[in-house]
């Protein structure tokens, strides 16, 4: 998907995580600005709630969750500056 949001704000997603999955890979890429990658097994992830995060400068960001648990595992993305056009890719 293609993503934006403003200096300060979060764009919000989840992936239903399947029983069994041995590791979870999130990972971003293009578009223009600034977004860092917040995630959580328990609930959204913020700045001051998170159990894995990605803080490159640009758009390159990376988290490995090695036996998430199965449900849903949330993912956010911050702007540390404005970004747009910003590519979420989820693979287990």
């Amino acid at each position: 998907s293609n993503t934006a949001a403003t200096q300060g704000n979060y764009a919000y997603f989840y992936v239903n995580v399947p029983a069994g999955t041995a590791q979870l890979r999130i990972s971003t890429s293009g578009g223009t600005g600034d977004a860092n990658l917040y995630g959580s097994t328990a609930s959204w992830a913020t700045t001051t709630n998170w159990t894995q995060r990605s803080m490159n400068a640009g758009n390159g960001e990376s988290i490995v969750v090695n036996n998430p648990p199965a449900g849903y595992y949330y993912v956010s993305l911050h702007a540390a500056s404005g970004f747009s056009g910003v590519t979420v890719r989820s693979e287990f």
